[in-house]
């Protein structure tokens, strides 16, 4: 694409991968600090409401410059991998969804680790739902991550750092890691191995989109991981109520 990256992408990926994201998890590693209790039902269902409200503001933003640009939605990643030449790299998948299940089963199995993920939503992660009446407020928000962050983290930032990088050694790795890392970073306020966790992830969502060419298996992919953390957090929820 001639027009890519245009000024207004560099504004774009400094305000909604960086300043954003990490403005946000300052703001949200102080509140979950100073009051970790004060999430009940009703504050969480707003957060994910909200939250969710957000995101689609942030892509609509992107979709509109991408738009006005005249650059095809194909290549933002609006397509199947047949219509433009690609496979889906179906072992990438297989191996993302290995990965996930160990780690939940781990969680849910080993003793220590189950206290662990219990104190972590505590004292981390206290906005993860823990009673069946949030999980429909946290379901819109689990379809609005799944779409509109991989739009801007994935669709978005690879072609970004594509043609960014292009002409330097190992670029297409370049373009796949550097938006994984702004993803994962930005989670920081979760914990230094929730970070890990999400860099591993994201960096596999790369990896799909990069071969595949399209967004569809990593938005399916995305909306399972967080929709699935949710039903694990109201799990653990309640088997640290039970005597």
């Amino acid at each position: 694409m001639d027009n890519f990256p245009a000024f207004a992408d560099f504004i774009l990926v400094l305000l909604f991968g960086i300043v954003l994201p990490f403005v946000s998890g300052i703001r949200s590693a102080a509140v979950f600090k100073e009051m970790p209790h004060a999430f009940d039902s009703l504050t969480k269902r707003r957060f994910y409401l909200g939250n969710s409200f957000f995101l689609f503001l942030v892509a609509a933003i992107v979709l509109v410059v991408w738009l006005l640009y005249k650059r095809p939605f194909s290549q933002l990643g609006f397509a199947s991998p047949a219509d433009i030449g690609k496979k889906i790299p179906w072992w990438m998948i297989a191996l993302f969804i290995a990965l996930y299940a160990m780690d939940i089963l781990h969680s849910i199995f080993d003793k220590e680790e189950k206290e662990k993920t219990i104190n972590s939503l505590e004292d981390q992660t206290p906005f993860m739902p823990s009673h069946w009446k949030d999980l429909p407020a946290y379901t819109v928000m689990c379809i609005s991550a799944g779409v509109f962050e991989e739009i801007v983290f994935r669709g978005y930032m690879i072609n970004f750092f594509r043609y960014l990088f292009e002409g330097v050694p190992a670029s297409s790795a370049w373009a796949v890691v550097t938006p994984a890392i702004i993803f994962s970073i930005a989670h920081y306020y979760q914990g230094t191995k929730a970070v890990f966790k999400i860099l591993v992830l994201s960096l596999l969502f790369g990896m799909i989109f990069w071969h595949s060419g399209s967004l569809y298996a990593v938005i399916v992919l995305h909306f399972f991981v967080d929709f699935i953390s949710g039903l694990l957090s109201i799990y653990l929820s309640s088997k640290q109520e039970e005597p």
